[in-house]
């Protein structure tokens, strides 16, 4: 591994198929490569360089030639044919007496010329640091203190140490470096052992060296930069700076997001019809809108890579979501039908259609008679097969490819019987952007996988589809094409990362958008390294597959580059959006200056009386909870400053009012402990530190000298010792509420506490004789009764401790309570303990607020269920719980919850490892759980099988979840009957007059992944052997379903791997043309005419062949197996989505 000579922890060069080859003798023997180590040095450099008996560079006086021996340039450093060479040049080292180095720590070769440039061998004879090694470094003269930070050469290279009269012997590595002010060397740290250099070995032959002298010999390769960017690091790179352009961030997995993002804005025409949507009016937090309008703005003219997180929750997406991969041409659709529907009635109506929307046409025509039967429909993108295919002219080629009908295929053609006929699909028109889906993944139906297609598929700069057109079409505007953009995919099918290579204007110049980096490409990054397919290894007759190749191409049309590509000027943005982004831009510039700045200030939080009297829970105040005076303070301050700034907020003089500091004690309470006296002049940096705070965080306590909640003992003469403040609880059993009512200082800590008793009845407002019982609040597990008779000193109290009290309670009245149980201040506090805030959320619906109740940790199963059923409405003994999703976690994680007596909340929590709550923050939110309202009683679930199962009707249309509770016993003939009592009592809706119930037989089947019937229960299968897990389907049997024979039918979108919906079955009636059938389909489906004329059919093999069907086709005589299916080709509007299609959750903007 190649490394910097001064820098250990160096990062290997990026961009080399292969850093290291193998030694000559290595190449002749086809052993394994040298693996040198990291290293470092010190950086001293005056060392005089030795005598020198050959040198050659850039071709002068060269080494003997071998007629591709060994020592041939080509055969060490073979050249990447990605990549142009400037120059190229060879030296030799030649030292006379190694041994005589090795009391020098390193030693420097002669200099040599080299593209202009001059250049050395940095020898360590006795390794970088590094025992038993030699280390060899090529380093550049030129780049040492060269004033230009952006100067560079970019430099491919190969160091051998060999045996002077026998070059087969020798070690040989190389590397790629960008030689730059910064990094001035490059080299191996373990080119060679030493034991190889004097012994050699069984496995690598002969030792190097048989006298005392060595070869050091470097090829060099030095490299056009055609880019800027070659083997650049790109460290504090600036996008903006650097192209005019940046990125997007990445919210985990969003980078196809990214990509479509970018493509769509510098579709200039598209992105000006975004701004000439309304917003005025618009919610930021939910107008996906004005989040693209916000993104294309900051895209346009922010200086750093803009976030997407606006847009995402404006999805309706959580942070799960953000994590999840999806299809680049999936996202572009469901992007663009939501834009269009809120494009309607206003300026930009139309805009999508006219930039991306082209028309086709299906067509049969008769060969011999003047007949033809065709279809139109609107296309927003092609996919084309890649599969096959060596370019996108035979894809296209294919595409439209004619089938004939001939032989015993021959076509009937309405009212001309059997006739020849060619079928196949033409365009009507093209779009003047030109989106072009590569399918790069296949679904194999046999292996039930989806699979990647890395096969090479070449596409070109131009392209020129007129004669794809139909006759009839409109030919006065040539379809010529200029590629705009190439979204690409890298990886395989569980993970890749998707960029986009674009080109913003009509001119030459290409970018790559790799999510927030933004970086000039070449043609060659652009076109031959995502064609995908093969390319050469630097080792010879080594071939790898790239796993990088397009997915997506972007065509602009010749006649439209002016107008689709038009710049976008700021009197394109309405002014309301330009005021309300900038303002937005400013904010977030000042917030970043303030992140920036932090480190000069610090955080002061001042808790007041008034704070404290509001406080109901452990200590006096929770600090996780917002506090109303909170400073942001110049460390440099002084504390006398600081005081100042709060008593002009406040209203309050400078001798009204002095700080305490607050300090946590062991226990993880939180209390004052002093006043800061004497400290007015010191800085408020010095008064962090002195307080031994290791956060930038000041908690204060304001006291009030003359506070009238103070209580205040008659003083004791001649008393020597301390005071004590304490803080008093007042406990209310009756109102069950626990406050803070003042304080009271003790001079004499010798006091009996019996003797404040009458001081603290008057404060709590109590008849005079009432009695009371008194307690130490230590921390919330530990509450402790404290002895009348006791003194403050034995009672071991101090500064800042909590004094808790209530009226000492008779049996009788304690029993009269509204809660008995929380009789006493321990009793209230390990209540409040207990306390949390859990998450209601019904299943299904994850995605909403749901309900927040306050519980207790020990309420079981029942008792929990008892009070959501107060707040939904619902029975608590039909209410079954699911499970607990902590806070942060996606949903319907883990398993059922099972109801039993003995189960608690606090079980589910700390199965769920929640960490155990800061007892101060009482009620917090403890996370999730998730729910179901069952048509039956919970408990029945012990001797029944539950189960919910959809109701699927003639059209098609689900209805559902319906609960059904039979026998664990049951076979499925009683699950036919318990769906009949379901009809009967009118909880399953059917058409009136309908005969449904006459059979009780129904088809029960459940979905396979590909959402095609997965499996079907025959009335004799036990429901035992139904999943848990399973969504049941059922349906009724029609008559002609039981008579006929069947063709399944699914839904898909696009592709018949992205199925979605409920299948059904057909029954195929004998000679019925598919004209007919689709009359049928549309009554099955429930479609309005406008619906239906977008929907297209093919039949689907398992394996995934495909096959047109047309309005002639009689489905009854094609040859029929259980492989084949009917597919429906329509965009999934249902909510609930594909459930089990794809290789990826599909996507859904709510």
């Amino acid at each position: 591994m190649a490394t910097p000579h001064e820098d250990m922890d160096a990062a290997v060069p990026e961009s080399t198929d292969m850093d290291i080859i193998p030694s000559y003798e290595s190449l002749q023997k086809s052993e394994g490569e040298v693996q040198p180590s990291l290293a470092d040095t010190p950086n001293a450099m005056d060392v005089d360089p030795l005598d020198v008996s050959q040198i050659t560079a850039g071709g002068a006086s060269p080494l003997p030639e071998l007629a591709k021996s060994p020592l041939d340039i080509d055969t060490i450093l073979p050249m990447d044919s990605s990549l142009e060479e400037e120059v190229n040049a060879v030296s030799t080292w030649h030292i006379e007496d190694l041994a005589a180095l090795r009391t020098e720590q390193r030693k420097f070769g002669p200099e040599f010329e080299a593209g202009g440039l001059k250049w050395r061998i940095l020898l360590f004879p006795n390794g970088n640091k590094q025992q038993d090694v030699l280390s060899v470094f090529l380093d550049c003269v030129d780049a040492h203190d060269n004033p230009d930070p952006e100067w560079h050469r970019c430099v491919s290279f190969a160091i051998s140490v060999m045996n002077p009269r026998d070059p087969t012997r020798n070690v040989t590595q190389n590397a790629i470096h960008r030689f730059n002010p910064q990094s001035t060397d490059w080299g191996f740290n373990s080119m060679c052992p030493q034991s190889r250099l004097y012994t050699g070995d069984d496995n690598k032959g002969l030792p190097v060296m048989d006298a005392d002298d060595l070869d050091i010999v470097v090829w060099i390769r030095i490299m056009h930069d055609e880019t800027g960017v070659l083997w650049h690091k790109f460290e504090n790179w600036d996008s903006r700076e650097r192209t005019g352009f940046v990125g997007l961030k990445n919210q985990g997995a969003t980078c196809y997001m990214n990509s479509v993002l970018q493509s769509l804005y510098f579709t200039n025409y598209f992105r000006k019809a975004t701004f000439e949507i309304p917003t005025e009016n618009e919610d930021p937090s939910k107008s996906i809108v004005l989040a693209m309008q916000r993104i294309f703005y900051n895209l346009q003219f922010s200086p750093n890579a803009v976030s997407t997180t606006e847009l995402t929750k404006s999805f309706g997406w959580d942070a799960i979501d953000s994590f999840a991969q999806h299809d680049v041409q999936e996202f572009n659709r469901v992007l663009q039908d939501n834009l269009e529907s809120k494009m309607k009635g206003t300026k930009a109506e139309g805009a999508i259609t006219r930039l991306f929307v082209g028309k086709m046409k299906s067509y049969i025509k008769c060969v011999n008679v003047d007949y033809e039967s065709s279809r139109k429909e609107d296309f927003y993108d092609i996919q084309l097969n890649v599969k096959g295919c060596k370019n996108l002219k035979e894809s296209f080629d294919e595409y439209v490819s004619v089938e004939n009908m001939d032989g015993e295929n021959k076509y009937a053609a309405e009212g001309f019987g059997l006739q020849d006929a060619k079928k196949g699909v033409i365009f009507e028109s093209f779009p003047p952007v030109l989106h072009l889906q590569l399918k790069r993944f296949e679904y194999d139906f046999q292996r039930d996988v989806l699979i990647k297609i890395n096969d090479r598929h070449e596409y070109p700069s131009e392209i020129e589809v007129d004669g794809y057109l139909a006759e009839e079409a409109d030919r006065t505007v040539k379809q010529k094409y200029h590629l705009h953009g190439v979204l690409v995919h890298s990886g395989d099918l569980h993970g890749g990362h998707y960029c986009a290579f674009l080109r913003p204007t009509t001119g030459e110049k290409w970018f790559k958008f790799d999510d927030d980096r933004v970086i000039p490409a070449t043609r060659r990054e652009v076109f031959d390294e995502n064609f995908g397919g093969e390319f050469p290894s630097m080792r010879q007759g080594i071939k790898l597959k790239r796993f990088t190749n397009a997915y997506m191409l972007v065509y602009v049309r010749d006649s439209d580059r002016a107008e689709v590509l038009a710049e976008v000027t700021k009197d394109d943005i309405p002014s309301h959006l330009q005021k309300r982004l900038e303002e937005e831009r400013i904010q977030q510039e000042a917030e970043t200056k303030e992140r920036e700045e932090a480190y000069l200030y610090l955080t002061v939080r001042v808790v007041r009386e008034e704070d404290i009297a509001q406080h109901e829970g452990f200590d006096l105040w929770n600090f996780s909870h917002p506090l109303p005076c909170t400073y942001r303070v110049l460390k440099s301050d002084t504390l006398a400053a600081f005081k100042q700034t709060v008593g002009e907020k406040l209203s309050l003089h400078d001798e009204d009012f002095r700080f305490w500091s607050f300090i946590g004690r062991q226990n993880k309470t939180t209390r004052p402990d002093q006043p800061l006296l004497d400290m007015e002049n010191m800085r408020m940096e010095a008064i962090l530190n002195k307080l031994g705070k290791h956060s930038n965080e000041l908690k204060l306590y304001l006291e009030l000298v003359k506070d009238p909640n103070v209580i205040q003992l008659p003083p004791v003469e001649n008393s020597m010792e301390p005071g004590l403040m304490l803080w008093l609880k007042y406990y209310d059993p009756v109102q069950l509420t626990l406050h803070v009512i003042g304080r009271i200082y003790v001079e004499n800590r010798e006091t009996r506490l019996g003797d404040i008793i009458p001081f603290l009845v008057k404060k709590a407002n109590l008849p005079e004789d009432t009695p009371l019982k008194l307690f130490e609040e230590i921390k919330p597990d530990m509450i402790d009764l404290l002895k009348p008779k006791a003194t403050f000193s034995s009672g071991e109290l101090g500064d800042g401790d909590i004094l808790c009290f209530q009226r000492d309670l008779t049996p009788q009245e304690a029993a009269e309570l509204p809660d008995p149980n929380q009789a006493e201040i321990p009793a209230y506090f390990e209540a409040l303990r207990n306390r949390v805030t859990v998450t209601f959320k019904e299943k299904g619906h994850d995605r909403e607020n749901g309900t927040s109740i306050v519980l207790s940790k020990k309420m079981n199963y029942a008792n929990i269920a008892t009070q959501l059923a107060k707040r939904i409405g619902a029975e608590a003994e039909k209410i079954r719980l699911l499970v607990f999703v902590p806070p942060g976690h996606p949903p319907n994680r883990g398993t059922v919850i099972k109801y039993s007596a003995t189960w608690y909340l606090e079980l589910a929590i700390s199965a769920r490892g929640i960490p155990v709550h800061d007892p101060n923050s009482a009620g917090e939110d403890a996370g999730t759980l998730i729910y179901e309202v069952l048509g039956i009683r919970v408990k029945e679930l012990e001797s029944k099988r539950y189960l919910k199962i959809w109701w699927v009707d003639k059209k098609n249309k689900e209805q559902g979840p319906f609960d059904i509770l039979i026998p664990k016993s049951a076979r499925v003939a009683d699950l036919h009957a318990a769906v009949a009592e379901k009809i009967r009592d009118g909880h399953i809706k059917v058409e009136a007059g309908s005969d449904v119930l006459q059979a009780t037989k129904f088809r029960v089947f459940e979905l396979g992944r590909d959402s095609r019937v997965g499996k079907q229960y025959s009335e004799v299968d036990y429901v035992d052997t139904i999943k848990d897990s399973s969504e049941i389907y059922v349906e009724e049997i029609l008559a002609q379903e039981v008579s006929q024979p069947l063709l399944q039918v699914f839904h898909y979108t696009k592709d018949p791997i992205r199925g979605h919906g409920v299948p059904f079955f057909l029954a195929l009636n004998p000679g019925e043309p598919f004209s007919e059938t689709r009359r049928r389909l549309q009554a099955r489906l429930g479609m309005n005419d406008k619906e239906f004329a977008k929907v297209k059919f093919q039949l689907v093999e398992m394996r995934g062949k495909v096959q047109q069907v047309e309005d002639e086709d009689i489905l009854a005589d094609f040859p029929r197996t259980d492989e084949w299916s009917l597919g429906v080709d329509h965009v999934d509007r249902s909510a609930r989505g594909g459930r089990l299609g794809g290789f990826e959750k599909a996507i859904k903007i709510f």
